[in-house]
């Protein structure tokens, strides 16, 4: 009798142990990824948010220094209070040297400069009634106040052009005739002259950083609203008085008088913070006080 035997074997499938630790291994590895996506994720995402903050931060810096040292010399000056501390100057809207100047107490009001022209040929034409002549300012008053008679308004500008106006280059002998309001004090020992018609306003206040313009007056002012926008997360602390802190304070601006040994200087520092991160700028700022 012959038998006849199969040769198919048993198929077996996965049972649910080992289905079990499959999806215990995945759940693991899962995890893992995760972690390490969310991680790379969080680094990318605070190296952008640091590198933001160093570009504003820098450009408000840079930004600020660059108008400093373009201001009329011992123009800059602060104020403010525990909420707001306000940087003032006044940019050199053109500066010169001059042939002759008016001095009180003579009735004069004529002041011949160097025709006021760029290497480019093109002339530059004074605001009449508008632009301040500004001669030999050694004080932030002699600056902002006119009552110091360093500081006059230009009523006039002409030349012996054929137009008898400064306002081309067809002038002889290159000079200038300006018209004031009023006569100097003092002559500059090297005859410069500067024009200016504005100030600019650095504020801090509400952990920000504000740019205002103004006009030129005696009193300064401490602006708590309105302005452009320089930066914002700032971290500064304010003191009460901006012009008696001591050196070793969080005031974002500092103003150190000329000595025997140096120049006069500005001095900005602006703490930037983000999520427990600070980030200080600070800078000096030389003005050449020899007006």
């Amino acid at each position: 009798m012959t038998y006849l035997t199969s040769n198919l074997t048993k198929k077996r499938g996965f049972t649910l142990i080992e289905l079990v630790m499959v999806l215990v291994v995945l759940a693991i590895v899962s995890v893992g990824i995760t972690r390490f996506i969310r991680s790379s994720t969080q680094i990318f995402i605070d190296t952008s948010e640091r590198e933001r903050l160093l570009r504003e931060g820098s450009f408000a810096v840079e930004r600020l220094n660059r108008e400093i040292a373009d201001a009329v010399p011992n123009s800059v000056r602060l104020t403010g209070n525990a909420g707001v501390h306000c940087l003032q100057f006044v940019p050199i809207k053109w500066s010169t040297f001059y042939l002759s100047v008016p001095l009180t107490p003579t009735a004069d009001r004529e002041m011949d400069v160097i025709e006021m022209q760029d290497i480019n040929g093109n002339v530059f034409t004074p605001s009449v009634n508008n632009d301040y002549a500004v001669v030999y300012p050694t004080t932030t008053d002699d600056v902002y106040s006119a009552s110091s008679d360093r500081i006059q308004l230009i009523t006039a500008c002409s030349d012996d052009g054929a137009d008898s106006s400064c306002s081309s280059d067809d002038d002889s002998d290159g000079v200038v005739q300006l018209t004031l309001d009023g006569a100097f004090e003092q002559a500059s020992p090297a005859k410069r002259m500067y024009i200016a018609n504005s100030t600019v306003n650095y504020c801090v206040r509400n952990n920000a950083l504000y740019r205002h313009e103004s006009s030129v007056a005696p009193t300064q002012t401490a602006f708590t609203s309105g302005g452009v926008l320089m930066a914002e997360n700032l971290a500064n602390q304010l003191s009460a008085n901006p012009n008696s802190a001591p050196a070793n304070s969080q005031n974002p601006f500092r103003v150190v008088d000329a000595s025997l040994r140096r120049n006069a200087y500005t001095q900005t520092q602006l703490i930037f913070t983000r999520d427990g991160e600070y980030m200080t700028f600070v800078q000096e700022i030389h003005i050449p006080n020899v007006p």
